[in-house]
């Protein structure tokens, strides 16, 4: 990842809360046909690892499992991001259009478990989604016999983050004045969650 060091996210905690935020990832592997990319929930284990562990699933159907052979797979995980206009600054004629995100990449080597441990992912990742939900959906409530179908269908796999990347471009290189004026368009424009990153990190900045 290119990150320009105003821009780099090298904090663990703040990568790891990236992931949190931003769970659905993109898993992409080579292969003989070339780049292979799949779209999945992950779940972070932060204390398992040196830089976390996450755990995934994709259906026994998809090819990319195959490519699971010892070789390193990128994960991506894409945060806030929106269009930032030169019209949004003081002076229009110094400035150009930019794009202003958070993202984090996470590398490891991705090992695949048995139809048991695919269970407890599926039941793991369900939990997390539907704990917040007042009439939350429980593995068990499926009938038996689908409940045993389903972890055979699926290739779970966990994934050691051996290496771990971040970057935050959040016009960090424009005075503060001009940032507010971003962070103000920005939410005039609906990407509420991008300006409240923006605010997070002028906070951070004045403690």
């Amino acid at each position: 990842m290119y990150a320009p060091k105003q821009f780099a996210l090298d904090d663990l905690a703040a990568q790891h809360a990236v992931i949190e935020a931003c769970d659905f990832g993109i898993a992409v592997s080579n292969g003989e046909g070339g780049l292979f990319a799949t779209h999945i929930p992950m779940l972070l284990v932060p204390e398992e690892g040196i830089c976390g562990t996450l755990y995934g699933h994709m259906a026994r159907a998809n090819p990319h499992p195959k490519l699971f052979d010892g070789s390193e797979v990128l994960v991506i995980f894409n945060g806030p991001h929106g269009y930032v206009s030169p019209t949004w600054y003081s002076d229009r004629t110094m400035n150009v259009p930019t794009w202003n995100y958070v993202a984090v990449h996470a590398y490891g080597v991705p090992e695949t478990l048995p139809v048991d441990g695919a269970g407890k992912v599926l039941e793991k990742i369900t939990r997390k989604y539907e704990a917040s939900r007042p009439n939350g959906w429980s593995m068990n409530e499926l009938k038996e016999n689908l409940r045993e179908m389903l972890p055979q269908q699926v290739v779970a796999f966990r994934l050691p983050i051996a290496r771990i990347e971040g970057k935050a471009k959040l016009s960090q290189n424009k005075p503060r004045s001009e940032r507010e004026r971003v962070i103000e368009e920005l939410r005039a424009a609906g990407e509420t969650k991008l300006a409240r990153r923006m605010e997070d990190e002028l906070v951070k900045e004045l403690n």
